[in-house]
């Protein structure tokens, strides 16, 4: 017992001393440790601004999945519907053709965009030409009206909204709501940049700038989407020797996925009318069906969307969540779902909530509340299925790369965070004696790099190991 008491001491100091070099650069930081078993009336390992509120950055993401998987099960699948209207007679459809979306963040056009198992576009083209549908006179609709109008989440800035990890949000999407540009230099000095599309489509227009210029030079290469528009400008210099890509966000990605389809359907050999148009319009009522494609099961959503912290999948999740079990798409009816989750949980006090990835600097969490969540739900059916979304240290996802020499290597199944002078991490460890412990760490406004947090997060569940 004694010796018990010595080494709990010791950890209370190792971690003190480690939250006293934090708060000396300026940042602020909340830590809550506890073995999982520890009994109710048992203070926990460590506790530091626990009750703090914090900008949890993609801690978000924890609270979205475990919400969906309660809410919605790992089974749930996404759907998107092909249908037409008017009258289909000797492969010609006089009438139009409709494709609505439910929400799938999956839907991609080729394996190089492929994240999970799931509907790609040629299967849409497939479900088309199964009908024996080869030629079609009327229009190409895309229907997003199961979710809201709000592409962007509340407090995200501006200046990133070219970034794939800032993709419009739409209830039919592809690609994840993104093109690649894939960027090589000319064969000499002032030679124009070679660019290439991906997919190869007209639904975005590249304007470039950009100049080769002699290796060694400054790489000085921008590519942003302007405002409004699908157009991409491309400027600055790229040094001989230099070449690579970059995801660049669309604006409206179901009008994006409605013009990739049409371009796939005339090369598969559907013509379609010169007067055609790719426009938004809601499915009518006397459709006919012409197929419903699933996604894979959200278990196997959600170990992509945690273990590489998509954005994407975060929010058309969030939005799922408020169509399913409040009828309505937006952000803020997801957000009431995820709510109601929490109080189940036991999850009391204050915090704040407005988007499902974390992208948002308006959220606001405890490590005591996180920790309550991942605690709780350890005693329920959706348990499993939301610790083999977590990255795992050592082996994959955004924890690939740390831990792999301790003796936490594979033992951590956590969540990283990250923003702009925030860093977290919640999750689960198992200690070399084989005890888990369930841990919050969060930190805030730090005025540097992220890197100094990620690696005090890494020295605080190193001390727990050392104990």
């Amino acid at each position: 017992m004694i010796e018990a008491r010595a080494e709990e001491n010791l950890l209370q100091k190792r971690l003190r001393e480690i939250v006293r070099e934090v708060e000396q650069t300026g940042a602020s930081i909340g830590v809550l440790v506890q073995p999982m078993n520890l009994a109710s009336d048992q203070q926990p390992w460590f506790s530091h601004d626990a009750d703090k509120l914090f900008t949890p950055a993609s801690n978000t993401k924890i609270v979205t999945v475990a919400t969906a998987l309660v809410r919605l099960g790992g089974d749930y699948r996404f759907k998107t519907e092909v249908a037409y209207t008017g009258e289909l007679r000797d492969g010609i459809l006089r009438g139009d053709l409709y494709v609505k979306g439910y929400g799938d963040p999956s839907l991609y056009t080729d394996e190089s965009f492929q994240a999970v198992a799931g509907v790609s576009l040629r299967n849409l083209v497939d479900a088309i030409r199964e009908k024996n549908i080869r030629q079609i006179d009327g229009n190409l609709y895309v229907d997003a009206s199961f979710f809201d109008e709000q592409r962007l989440g509340d407090g995200w800035a501006w200046d990133y909204e070219s970034e794939y990890y800032s993709a419009q949000t739409s209830a039919l999407s592809i690609n994840r709501g993104t093109v690649q540009l894939v960027y090589k230099p000319g064969v000499r000095s002032g030679e124009p940049v070679q660019l290439s599309l991906l997919p190869n489509t007209r639904y975005v227009h590249v304007l470039s700038e950009a100049k080769t210029v002699a290796a060694g030079e400054e790489n000085t290469l921008e590519i942003i989407r302007l405002r409004g528009s699908n157009v991409i400008r491309v400027t600055g210099n790229l040094p001989v020797g230099e070449e690579g890509e970059k995801l660049v966000t669309v604006d409206e990605p179901a009008l994006y996925l409605g013009t990739l389809l049409r371009e796939s359907l005339e090369g598969a050999g559907v013509v379609l009318s010169p007067q055609s148009k790719v426009q938004n319009g809601a499915v009518p009522v006397n459709r006919t069906l012409i197929a419903e494609l699933y996604s894979a099961p959200l278990r196997e959503i959600a170990k992509h969307l945690n273990k590489t912290s998509d954005n994407h999948y975060a929010e058309m999740l969030l939005k799922t969540l408020g169509a399913v079990c409040k009828g309505e798409g937006s952000a803020e009816a997801g957000v009431e779902v995820v709510r109601e989750v929490l109080q189940e949980l036991g999850i009391a006090g204050m915090y704040q909530w407005r988007d499902g990835s974390g992208l948002s600097p308006y959220n606001l969490v405890s490590p005591r509340q996180l920790f309550t969540l991942l605690q709780a739900i350890a005693s329920r059916p959706e348990y499993e299925d939301l610790v083999h979304s977590f990255p795992c240290a050592g082996v994959d996802g955004t924890l690939e790369n740390r831990l792999k020499d301790s003796p936490l290597y594979r033992r951590v199944f956590a969540k990283t965070g990250t923003l702009t002078s925030v860093s977290s991490l919640s999750g689960y460890a198992d200690l070399p004696d084989g005890e888990r412990i369930i841990f919050s760490i969060m930190a805030n406004r730090y005025p540097g790099e992220t890197d100094y947090l990620k690696a005090q997060e890494d020295r605080i569940l190193q001390a727990l190991a050392a104990l």
